[in-house]
């Protein structure tokens, strides 16, 4: 091509692209295609009403991201919101979605769809969840599934709410709370072993995220997991164990004791605790008292006393005789009265008596001779606490209390047969006792004895007649063809209703009429007056019977 051509060519290239450039440029400033607004807002407003089921904390970065987010974007929610909700979520969690994700609208829509009616089921969501990826953040992750989970569990179903906290402390970011909700859940399913696994994961050394507290906590729940799971010898291995790690001159931790006391007992391993618990006990200030100085009031804290009990009750359950007096004695000094009646048979067996002589008359400082002969026969030792209070009535011989426990433990020792005997002398001693009374009555009718019991009942006051002893002296005076006892309560038994019921009345009339005195008829005709108005009715009760002769027979048939 010669030079002229080359130049003419060159120059129609440039002003063609010249032309091109500035075509552009003026179609670039033409109007957009015109948008469908009201799709838009339609879109937006359907989604903002989804979002407010979602976490109030998500809630506004959720909008504020609505409300700048691109057509484009705007249009595809307008799409998804078409689909099937499972569909939806599936978009939302691991395919690709109407928005990018992770971001604060897409997280808050997978709420929002978690919370729907129509929401897909449990298991089919949990593992959408599981699979999110990136594009859920790992803290929601977590708490999208400890919803499910509680969802799962108050819809019963408790194995598949088991798995999912299962899966949510797989998380890095799991927290000791995720744990305890597993321990929850695992009781419900009754499977234990679940949640022992993943506490026993928490314990290991290499584990980080257990500082010493929250380290306690976990051994705690170690130990009762493994009781719930009948695995008992494992859980007193293990507490034992930690026992013996303990160098020569460590305090016991008191967590530690607890659980190795919980432990070995459920094990039936308790005397290998023993000397641990004396160990522990050593501790204490109190432990240098002696028994004299707690006796005279030396006040010792409750979970030394806690502690010595335990210690007493092994060694005496274990046959240590002597451990267990020693720990009795300490303890009845304490107040402990409950411990009497053993720490008396023991100190007894022991040839210990000067001893206990001495505690009990260092404890009446304290407590009444009634209270400590109480507390011996609450515990099964009736003897030494009759003795006890024999010595004391001869001194006391008026003392109605100390007479009524000596009648009940004699009437305990002696039985059913002796008790109505028993209780008489007590009368005897002291009439006019209404509730021995009352007592009383009962074990006559308990022994068919009647007419005992109904002259017991009649030795009550008038005052302290109740209507249901009342009845029942009448129960027993009509049995008993005591008519006149029968009226008279019957008589009290209405004049002490405000309103007397027609059957109680119609019992007054009935009894009346087979012994009628002047007296009688006036409480009846009262009693009658106060019933409803019926003239024929109220007439027949107050009209006394009458007999006469009949002075003519008629036949069936006459001759004829």
């Amino acid at each position: 091509m010669s030079r002229n051509s080359r130049q003419v060519f060159l120059l129609i290239v440039s002003y063609t692209a010249l032309a091109v450039a500035w075509g552009w440029r003026l179609h670039a400033n033409d109007a957009p295609p015109k948008r469908d607004d009201a799709l838009l807002d339609t879109t937006r407003t359907e989604i903002v009403s989804r979002l407010a089921t979602a976490p109030k904390k998500l809630q506004q970065a959720a909008i504020f991201q609505l409300a700048l987010l691109p057509e484009n974007e705007v249009l595809a929610l307008h799409e998804w919101l078409k689909d099937l909700p499972e569909q939806r979520l599936r978009k939302l969690t691991v395919q690709q979605g109407p928005v990018h994700a992770p971001c604060p609208l897409n997280t808050a829509l997978i709420f929002a769809e978690l919370e729907r009616a129509d929401a897909p089921l449990i298991e089919d969501t949990r593992l959408l969840i599981s699979a999110a990826g990136d594009r859920l953040e790992e803290p929601h992750k977590l708490a999208a599934l400890e919803l499910l989970a509680a969802q799962a569990a108050n819809n019963h179903e408790h194995s598949l709410a088991l798995e999912i906290h299962q899966r949510a402390c797989e998380s890095e970011i799991a927290t000791w709370e995720n744990v305890l909700a597993l321990a929850d859940a695992a009781r419900v399913a009754r499977r234990p072993a679940a949640a022992l696994k993943v506490v026993n994961a928490w314990l290991e050394p290499s584990a980080s995220r257990l500082d010493a507290a929250l380290r306690d906590d976990a051994l705690d729940l170690q130990t009762k997991l493994l009781l719930e799971g009948s695995r008992h010898a494992e859980a007193s291995r293990i507490t034992l164990d930690e026992l013996r790690s303990l160098k020569l001159n460590d305090a016991i931790p008191p967590r530690l004791m607890q659980r190795a006391l919980l432990a070995t007992h459920a094990a039936g391993e308790s005397a290998e605790l023993l000397p641990w618990i004396e160990r522990h006990l050593r501790t204490f200030p109190d432990h240098q008292l002696s028994v004299e100085d707690i006796a005279a009031g030396k006040t010792v804290s409750a979970d030394y006393v806690r502690w010595l009990h335990e210690s007493a009750a092994i060694a005496d359950l274990q046959n240590h005789t002597s451990i267990a007096c020693d720990g009795f004695f300490r303890l009845a000094a304490a107040g402990e009265t409950r411990v009497l009646a053993r720490l008396h048979a023991l100190a007894t067996q022991m040839g210990r008596g000067q001893e206990l002589a001495s505690l009990f008359t260092a404890l009446q400082r304290r407590f009444s001779v009634l209270e400590l002969a109480q507390a011996l026969a609450d515990g099964n030792a009736p003897v030494p606490a009759r003795d006890l209070l024999a010595a004391h009535l001869k001194t006391s011989p008026n003392n109605r209390a100390g007479w009524h426990l000596l009648t009940e433990i004699d009437a305990r020792q002696l039985g059913a047969a002796s008790a109505p005997m028993l209780w008489e002398g007590f009368i005897k001693r002291f009439p006019g006792d209404v509730r021995v009374l009352k007592h009383l009555a009962q074990l006559q009718l308990n022994n068919a004895q009647y007419p005992q019991a109904l002259h017991t009942l009649q030795q009550i006051s008038g005052e302290d007649l109740d209507e249901a002893t009342l009845r029942q002296i009448t129960a027993l005076a009509i049995q008993l063809d005591d008519l006149p006892a029968a009226i008279r309560s019957q008589q009290l038994i209405v004049q002490g209703s405000k309103q007397a019921s027609v059957s109680d009345v119609l019992t007054l009339a009935a009894l009346t009429r087979q012994s009628p005195d002047a007296d009688s008829q006036a409480v009846l005709a009262e009693a009658v007056a106060k019933l409803p108005a019926q003239a024929a009715f109220q007439q027949s009760l107050i009209t006394p019977t009458t007999t006469g002769e009949a002075s003519s027979f008629s036949t069936a048939a006459q001759a004829k």
